[in-house]
């Protein structure tokens, strides 16, 4: 297990959830534009680069501008397939028992009058259908989307994907006219928000930046790219990075943590704190490997990332099947692992 137990506070690789509104800051103008875009169009193409927060715009900030009564949200992964998955969140989801082979369009009436309310299917990291789908998959998706957004209920659609992959729709728009109709760009945050992100977090959990101008500077500045700006995951495992750096100092104070410019300097630049962390921990579990595994770690972590640096939607016994397939790696050697990842919130928890 790693080294350090202590977890902060701050949201590392996972996205903002609808409990987490206290302290998401810098995207109210973002949030509201959604909220209006909802109520004039059933079909919504959320896209922007990779790192910009959709997610995290989504089950944070959109779903917070609703009452209970006005959302029923089902929030669908692609997995193995995503026609079977969107099937599969219906059927979770709904009190009256849906018969097996019935038309999918008829599954969402049930559970639409299972609840009354409006339902928002939000499929996120869209671009996973291009990237791990066929055809086959994907034109039987395009056409369940058209059949559902003819039905007769409150239902909005939102696909969330990054924005290189918006050229692959184009195949599909006659199949759904409205496709490119009403889209929404994520922009990489202006400074202005990133610093409300940064003295907005920490002082909700009551750390002090001191002084709190040239700290938040100094940690923008650390990671900020020329084109990009600011990797809004990156800014999360830097200030997580800032938290457990200040612990392991001798004299630190838990009870009245304060952020310096020499704790910043301590972290060091680093453009892309993610990648570092990976090596880091890749070779802190790589060390507690008898020496002919030492490469199990790595084909683990790959199994749940794509070559286009997409988090792949797996399960833990898909893969076992596939590294043992593959590589003769044992079940007993990928659960270490995966331990492992979970402890330091690498992974969510996976479902078998």
């Amino acid at each position: 297990m790693p080294t350090s137990t202590v977890r902060s506070p701050f949201k590392f690789l996972d996205a903002y959830q609808k409990e987490d509104k206290a302290f998401f800051f810098g995207r109210e103008q973002e949030i509201e534009a959604l909220y209006e875009l909802s109520f004039e169009t059933n079909l919504i193409m959320l896209y922007g680069a990779s790192g910009t927060g959709k997610t995290s715009l989504i089950n944070c900030g959109l779903s917070n501008k609703f009452q209970d009564t006005d959302w029923f949200d089902l929030f669908i992964r692609r997995g193995e397939n995503l026609n079977q998955s969107l099937e599969k969140a219906i059927r979770e989801q709904a009190v009256t028992p849906i018969p097996a082979n019935i038309p999918l369009r008829r599954a969402l009436k049930s559970l639409f009058y299972d609840y009354y309310k409006p339902i928002y299917l939000i499929f996120d990291q869209f671009e996973e259908l291009f990237i791990l789908g066929d055809k086959k998959e994907q034109q039987q998706f395009f056409q369940t989307l058209s059949e559902l957004l003819q039905l007769n209920l409150q239902l909005t659609v939102i696909l969330s994907m990054r924005e290189e992959y918006i050229a692959y729709l184009s195949d599909f728009e006659k199949v759904v006219p409205s496709l490119f109709d009403n889209r929404f760009r994520v922009e990489s945050m202006k400074r202005a928000s990133l610093e409300a992100v940064v003295s907005g977090t920490t002082k909700h959990f009551h750390i002090e930046l001191e002084p709190e101008e040239k700290v938040v500077d100094q940690i923008l500045n650390n990671l900020w790219h020329k084109r990009s700006g600011v990797d809004l995951t990156n800014l999360q495992v830097y200030l997580d990075r800032l938290y457990t750096t200040y612990l392991k100092v001798p004299e630190a104070n838990r009870d009245n943590m304060v952020f310096t410019p020499s704790l910043v300097d301590r972290v060091g630049e680093l453009t892309d704190v993610l990648s570092d962390f990976l090596d880091e921990q890749l070779k802190e579990l790589e060390n507690q490997m008898p020496e002919h595994k030492k490469t199990v770690p790595l084909d683990v972590l790959f199994e749940f990332v794509t070559n286009d640096a997409t988090k792949r939607s797996a399960t833990v016994e898909a893969v076992k099947q596939e590294l043992f397939k593959k590589k003769d790696i044992s079940s007993e050697d990928v659960d270490f692992c995966i331990d492992y990842f979970s402890s330091i919130r690498l992974f969510r928890e996976l479902d078998e």
